[in-house]
């Protein structure tokens, strides 16, 4: 993912000057007291709020070709390196969807229950509740409810609370930070926050809070002190999504989509794994570094992941989940190099992927995350690798 625009805050040729090069693997400091990173300079590359569209110039129709085309991207079973779930390949993702569609809706919760190996935790968390609660709920006739969609509606009276109470505590922060600031930016921000509350308390509204939506709303306020703008950016990022919340999963698509239509419940069993496809990750975020661009700088990964990841810096991720995601990373280079040794993947321009792959990592991380050593390693059938 990158950056294509900006808020009209900050000037990006301005906050470019400040980056350096030079230093883009020392940028960030580890807090003690929290699990996140802190930048050193919160001015070192700007922060959109709203959705980051590429431009399709020539020059990135080239790059979607090279990421399209990153062999990673058709093996099966790799697993992801942000979750640790088992990847689909386009491939497999299409016979699921034919599956899917020679059959009859009340049978589409028993097929992508085969899949659940696949699945990222939140939409495996979801399947379980529509699981355990299509064996206790009867139609009329006795029969037992499974079908997706209806539910998933059932499930909605009990997690749309939930859910709008987390978004009023977030909203309820932002006015506390609004009343610090001078009259002129304060009434603004006020008002874009009345706004949202009053769409958030819609308790019978099926249409979606659509986060981006909120964050395009927000970024029009113009906030001159930094620290301000940052700890806005910061709560309003924590709004809850359906990437990474089961409640606002459950919530958007017992809904009605963009169109103001009901999900499909067809739709909606794919969700549970579009969203596991397999995408190119770019270690150090190509809005950081636009000159990184090879395959000593890709990951295969959940396209849902890759979302969420989206241009953070290696290190803030990292430290969302250290332990389980040095793991998921070890996890995932020990796949491909099994891949690449027992010769798999021939290609020789991925011969040294996961020796230069995890150089990077080893570089972005500060020396945090060395995994150099599974270039080393010998094969599944005990030779040594070359």
């Amino acid at each position: 993912m990158r950056i294509t625009n900006i808020s009209n805050t900050f000037n990006f040729n301005q906050s470019r000057i400040l980056y350096n090069k030079k230093n883009s693997y020392n940028n960030y400091t580890e807090n003690p007291s929290a699990k996140n990173i802190e930048l050193k300079d919160t001015l070192r590359y700007p922060i959109n709020f709203t959705s980051q569209k590429r431009i399709f110039s020539s020059a990135n129709k080239k790059l979607a070709e090279r990421e399209g085309n990153f062999l990673l991207l058709k093996m099966k079973d790799i697993p992801c390196p942000a979750c640790g779930k088992k990847m689909l390949t386009k491939a497999q993702f299409d016979e699921i969807s034919d599956e899917l569609s020679n059959a009859q809706p009340d049978e589409y919760l028993n097929i992508i229950g085969k899949y659940t190996d696949y699945m990222r935790p939140i939409e495996e968390s979801v399947y379980n509740e529509l699981r355990d609660l299509s064996e206790i709920t009867f139609d009329p006739d006795g029969n037992k409810i499974t079908d997706i969609r209806t539910l998933l509606v059932i499930l909605r009276n009990s997690k749309l609370p939930l859910l709008q109470d987390m978004q009023m505590k977030l909203l309820n922060k932002m006015v506390s930070l609004a009343r610090t600031l001078p009259i002129s930016e304060k009434i603004p921000l006020l008002n874009k926050i009345k706004v949202l509350k009053s769409e958030v308390r819609k308790k019978n509204a099926t249409a979606p809070f659509r986060r981006k939506i909120m964050l395009d709303r927000i970024s029009k306020v113009k906030i001159r002190n930094i620290h301000s703008y940052n700890k806005l950016q910061k709560i309003a990022r924590a709004f809850p999504t359906s990437l990474d919340m089961n409640s606002a999963w459950i919530v958007k698509y017992s809904g009605k989509n963009k169109y103001n239509e009901d999900w499909a419940s067809y739709d909606i069993a794919l969700r549970f794994l579009s969203s596991s496809t397999s995408n190119t990750d770019h270690i150090l975020a190509y809005s950081i570094e636009n000159n990184h661009d090879d395959i000593s700088n890709y990951m295969a990964m959940h396209n849902a992941c890759n979302s969420i990841k989206s241009n953070k810096p290696f290190l803030q991720w990292l430290y969302e989940d250290k332990e389980n995601r040095i793991k998921f990373l070890t996890d995932y280079f020990q796949k491909c190099s099994d891949l690449i040794n027992n010769k798999i993947i021939k290609k020789k321009k991925y011969k040294n992927y996961v020796a230069s792959a995890t150089q990077t990592v080893y570089n972005v991380s500060q020396g945090i995350v060395d995994l150099r050593n599974i270039a080393d390693c010998k094969n599944t059938d005990g030779t040594q690798a070359i």
